[in-house]
């Protein structure tokens, strides 16, 4: 009624600002009454400016139904109050300026309508402007394009989640004190926010952001904050002990007042400035992964003076060049063991390895020394070979226990043997050429023992023990000077003891491959030959050339050599499987068996395999650098594990005096920093479970990382100390 009243009486008012001529004799008079007529005007005035306070109770297409009346919307205002934003309007309280009872201007607003986890209510601003302060005072309400010119306020009556997108904020977002004992995490999410400043008065507000904050300022009783984003700058100013959770980039901190203040969260803080000199801070540790990996194994070349010493296929600087990048790794290799190193010094240590790297790369180049290849792998490779049985009736003519191809499956090896054998009877070969013809001649070999099947012709001779014991043979080095020309670790026997078995291996395969012979003739060949395994193997002795060249490095290298899967573009292949092209593969499997004939090579020199261990080296970093993954994001992954694992924590109680004074001792309790780092844990795999692309290793991490917070979270449970 009160409003109604003022309505009436500023539309008297502005009645009563109409003068009309008058004659001299009533001048006076009228000098009075004109005098009164611009005092009214000026409570009308003022009246416009401060607004009325209204509550919204519906909106149409053109106008709002307040408590205070019927009003129509201005075309400034339409995009805000519209129908859509009914259901976030309802009984909002509103300070509104009206002019010829339409509103202009909202210089107060203040939300009340609240939604559910499962369904928000949406405030659309439209792009307009709200001329004052905005009030949130509901749970699950999200806030999105609109210009607020003075603050954005939470009230305590949220509780549990609350969005703002697309918001420009003249002033702060200012999260007002939840004053219970018992606080649960208020989730909030920033997206498209322009430089916001926030004023955090309340505890346990965990926020994300899509663009870097500011400013924050967290005072008050405020004991746990969590951000996950960027922010230029955090103060904290609180009564009581402090934890900051989360991820991102801080540029500066500013401990103004505090207790204990745990800053060892997952961020990366270049700057802490700590004010209170009563404060005991806890500063984060700074993360030496990356650097690490860099200083254990720099990729130094051999040192030469001009190249001459250096074989065409490996690289080279001179030792002014060498020396340059060592003082840089040993500068990178001092921060790294520095407990005390800051995010900002490994940071800069980082780019200056890099930096290093890459000038020490730029100056490296190829030697001028030529040598042949290495054929003695390639021929091993040959002479391994073993033809089956050639089928002209699919198989039907072949004894069951025999193996078989048709005869182009066996010409096709027999065409990849002859190209081998033509590289080791060149005597201009290079080592590329060695390397590619084993690749090949592998691949043929795979492709012609895939192509394998056994015979279907049944025989009543068992011929399984046989053949068993001949693919069992295995020999050994041949020396021609009393095992002086065998490394010390190497076992050999005369040629004359190695063709001995080779004659009775011969000997058990025809009859193997005779189906006529009958059990009596198996029989007695598998006692020929296993007799003469038995020869062989006393034969044996153990060379006694000395070699103090050191494999274990080169041996190391190729035994942590891992193949991914091959593909031709990655379509078939998920989008958590890496693969590479079979060329791609094949070039690193050429380095692999090159680098194991050095190792196995009684004879080679250090220098031999230093050249042979860079070589490898650098063919193991170009396959990785050529690691794709799938591009097929469809592949299902069971999360049911996940699922399970999450729903089986629980919680015990949070002792706030941190020592369990204030738990019963027939309860269990941890500190709020313990449930907390559960809690993270959870929300990460459960963030993980929600995500439809993610891969079996984010799902297979997830469970594992639960897992551990979950052990860790019961070791740390202790008994009530409350009688």
């Amino acid at each position: 009624m009160k409003n109604k009243a003022l309505s009436t009486f500023m539309a008297t008012a502005i009645t009563a600002t109409l003068v009309l001529p008058v004659s001299p004799a009533n001048a006076a008079s009228n000098d009075s009454s004109l005098n009164h007529s611009i005092q009214i005007d000026g409570q009308v005035a003022e009246a416009k400016t401060k607004g009325q306070i209204v509550t919204i109770n519906n909106i149409t297409k053109d106008k709002v139904l307040t408590s205070n009346g019927q009003f129509k919307i201005s075309q400034s205002l339409k995009s805000l109050l519209k129908t859509s934003n009914s259901t976030a309007l309802a009984n909002a309280e509103a300070t509104i300026i009206v002019k010829n009872g339409e509103i202009t201007s909202i210089t107060a607003l203040t939300l009340t309508k609240a939604g559910t986890n499962k369904k928000e209510v949406y405030f659309d601003g439209g792009g307009e402007q709200i001329d004052g302060s905005l009030t949130v005072n509901a749970d699950y309400v999200k806030v999105q394009n609109v210009t607020i010119k003075d603050e954005l306020i939470v009230t305590n009556r949220v509780k549990k989640a609350i969005a703002i997108d697309d918001v420009t904020i003249g002033d702060t977002i200012t999260f007002k004190p939840l004053l219970t004992r018992n606080i649960n995490w208020l989730n909030v999410s920033l997206k498209d926010i322009t430089s916001p400043n926030i004023n955090l008065e309340r505890t346990k507000v965990n926020m994300t952001s899509d663009k870097t904050i500011s400013k924050i300022d967290v005072v008050g009783k405020v004991t746990a904050f969590e951000v996950t984003a960027n922010v230029d700058k955090l103060t904290i100013d609180v009564e009581k002990d402090f934890s900051l959770y989360g991820e991102g980039k801080i540029e500066q901190v500013v401990v103004k007042q505090g207790a204990k203040v745990a800053l060892d969260s997952g961020h990366l803080i270049n700057r802490v400035q700590v004010d209170d000199k009563k404060a005991s801070v806890t500063l984060p540790v700074a993360n030496k992964t990356e650097l690490s990996k860099l200083v254990a194994t720099p990729p130094y070349v051999a040192v030469s003076y001009n190249g001459n010493d250096i074989l065409t296929t490996e690289k080279w600087t001179t030792q002014a060049e060498r020396s340059v990048f060592e003082s840089v790794v040993a500068s990178a290799r001092t921060v790294a063991n520095n407990p005390n190193a800051s995010h900002e010094q490994v940071n800069n240590a980082i780019t200056q390895y890099k930096n290093a790297l890459a000038s020490y790369q730029a100056v490296q180049k190829n030697g001028t020394k030529y040598t042949y290849g290495d054929k003695s792998s390639l021929q091993s490779l040959i002479n391994s070979i073993q033809y089956v049985a050639v089928s002209w009736n699919n198989g039907n003519d072949v004894a069951s226990y025999t193996p078989w191809t048709t005869q182009s499956e066996k010409d096709a090896l027999a065409s990849a043997v002859s190209s081998a054998q033509y590289v080791v009877n060149n005597n201009y070969a290079t080592q590329s050429d060695i390397t590619n013809s084993i690749s090949n001649l592998n691949y043929a070999i795979t492709v012609y023992k895939n192509a394998q099947k056994y015979g279907t012709y049944q025989t009543n001779g068992d011929r399984s023990a046989l053949l068993s014991l001949i693919n069992s043979v295995q020999y050994v080095a041949v020396s021609w000077n009393n095992g002086n020309d065998v490394a010390s670790y190497t076992p050999w026997t005369t040629q004359s003891e190695k063709d001995a078995l080779a004659s009775a291996v011969s000997s058990a395969q025809s009859v193997a491959n005779n189906n006529y012979a009958t059990q009596s003739d198996i029989t007695n060949s598998f006692s020929n030959l296993n007799y003469a395994i038995t020869v062989y193997k006393n034969a044996q002795k153990y060379g006694t050339y000395q070699t103090n060249a050191d494999r274990s490095a080169l041996l190391s290298l190729i035994n942590s050599v891992q193949y991914v899967t091959v593909s031709v573009n990655g379509s078939e292949l998920s989008s958590n499987t890496i693969w590479t092209t079979q060329s791609e593969k094949d070039t690193l499997v050429s380095a692999v068996s090159y680098a194991q004939s050095v190792a196995n090579n009684g004879y080679s020199s250090q220098s031999e395999i230093s050249s042979a261990y860079n070589y490898l080296y650098n063919a193991i970093s170009t396959y990785r650098s050529n690691h794709k993954s799938g591009v097929n994001y469809r592949n299902y992954v069971d999360k049911s594990w996940l699922t399970s694992l999450i729903n089986t924590v629980q919680y015990v109680k949070v002792s706030a005096n941190e020592d369990g004074t204030d738990v019963p001792y027939y309860e269990k309790w941890t500190t709020e920093r313990e449930k907390r780092d559960l809690e993270k844990a959870v929300q990460n795999a459960q963030s993980v479970v929600n995500n439809s692309y993610a891969s079996s290793y984010e799902v297979t991490d997830a469970i594992n990382s639960l897992d551990k917070a979950i052990n860790i979270y019961k070791e740390v449970q202790r008994s009530g100390k409350q009688r």
